[in-house]
């Protein structure tokens, strides 16, 4: 098992701030035991997603105050086809999150979008995903969805979506891991270079 000395390393070796990575080592050594991943293989690839999706650690919360319409067109394209569709939610992130997540993912009284933007890592979104965590991690994060945004519950809820989530059979395709992550490819090469930084410092 690592000690928090370890992960100060590990974490610093993966390009975390070294005052993030004090913060964070404890919460590693704490929560991460040799027996916590169903395979060893699982460790590296899960801190080089998670590193992205949260910036190197720094954010546990979905940023949706865009500051121009173009930008929002371009991550929603199909809900914001039009420069005039997207003006309105330009550093409105409250109507902008409960526009593009409103009555879906079990979102479905008004604010939900809101109250269950994304989160942790990688970021829990909707009131389906909310509770589902939260089961795995014996939290009612459907009715306390902040708890995510504190790092204990976050790494914990990490790592149980990772065990459901992404099979073993996978660990070593970054583009099969990274789509069942994020949906899709971005920042395939960041999370493969702070995957392949992790495995390195966990040798």
């Amino acid at each position: 098992m690592k000690t928090t000395n370890d992960w100060l390393r590990i974490l610093t070796s993966c390009n975390v701030k070294p005052a993030t990575a004090i913060a964070w080592a404890p919460v590693f050594a704490n929560t991460i035991s040799d027996d916590t991943f169903s395979s060893p293989d699982d460790l590296a690839p899960f801190l080089g997603q998670i590193l992205v999706e949260s910036r190197l650690l720094e954010k546990l919360e979905e940023d949706l105050n865009y500051t121009t319409a173009e930008r929002i067109c371009a991550v929603w394209p199909r809900r914001f086809p039009t420069l005039a569709d997207a003006r309105p939610y330009v550093r409105n992130p409250e109507a902008l999150a409960n526009r593009t997540y409103g009555g879906r993912m079990g979102n479905v009284e008004i604010g939900d979008g809101w109250r269950y933007r994304g989160r942790g890592f990688p970021m829990i979104t909707g009131r389906t995903g909310y509770a589902f965590t939260g089961d795995l991690i014996g939290q009612d994060l459907e009715h306390t969805p902040e708890l995510l945004t504190q790092p204990h519950f976050a790494l914990q809820a990490g790592i149980q979506w990772w065990e459901k989530r992404i099979p073993d059979a996978i660990l070593n395709d970054p583009e099969a891991v990274t789509k069942k992550v994020q949906g899709g490819d971005e920042a395939l090469a960041r999370r493969i270079e702070l995957t392949d930084l992790a495995r390195a410092a966990l040798a």
